[in-house]
């Protein structure tokens, strides 16, 4: 045999291999192992389309979330005041017996005139004599000496 004929019987059976394998792809009675009827001679099932189920839509309500009820101490409402033995209450404000009279240095704003108020100092300035790095920003003046 030469190396021709070797190569030819490779080709014819790949040719063979791939047309078995074609014809099983298409499902072709040639193709299956057992013949027309599926795998070892078993009868052919039918091909179904696939079942839908088809629900009613059932429309129920909203949850509703509840907290667990708080029980407080109901409240004590009493008819009448309660008296007690030696304590007696009287309407009018008990008076002072001797006046406390408090002199403050500071008089309040509004029992100072304008004119008796002397006026506040005016804050210092302090002047930098060398120019700021920023040109842009402007001047700064240091008010807190």
């Amino acid at each position: 045999m030469d190396a021709g004929s070797v190569s030819l019987i490779v080709a014819a059976l790949d040719l063979q291999l791939v047309r078995l394998l074609r014809a099983a792809m298409a499902g072709r009675p040639g193709g299956r192992p057992g013949g027309p009827g599926g795998i070892c001679g078993e009868p052919a099932l039918p091909i179904r389309p696939r079942p839908v189920l088809h629900p009613t839509p059932t429309i129920e309500p909203r949850k509703r979330i509840e907290p667990t009820p708080r029980i407080e101490p109901r409240q004590v409402i009493h008819p009448k005041p309660i008296e007690q033995p030696g304590l007696a209450l009287s309407c009018t404000p008990a008076e002072p017996e001797h006046p406390r009279v408090v002199h403050l240095p500071i008089q309040p704003p509004w029992k100072v005139l304008p004119w008796q108020n002397p006026p506040p100092p005016r804050p210092m300035l302090k002047v930098v004599l060398r120019p700021p790095d920023v040109e842009k920003k402007g001047s700064l003046y240091d008010v807190f000496a």
